[in-house]
């Protein structure tokens, strides 16, 4: 497994720098996000990418490091 991460297959990383990231999610929740980025005409995953975003921002505000690392 660990070398599959330095060593990452054919096609998982794109020109803009992003990578693959597989994560299971249920049925209805795929189903929905798959509305709302037709709804915004955006792709899925910047709708996830900013959701995440969203979240580790709000985890850093609520909780700051003590170790001088954001």
């Amino acid at each position: 497994m660990a070398s599959m991460a330095r060593n990452p297959l054919p096609g998982t990383i794109r020109k803009d720098g992003r990578r693959a990231f597989y994560v299971y999610l249920s049925p209805p929740l795929i189903r929905e996000l798959k509305k709302a980025a037709l709804d915004e005409e955006r792709p899925a995953y910047e709708l996830v990418e900013e959701a995440v975003e969203a979240l580790l921002k709000s985890r850093r505000i609520a909780r700051p490091a003590t170790d001088g690392v954001a």
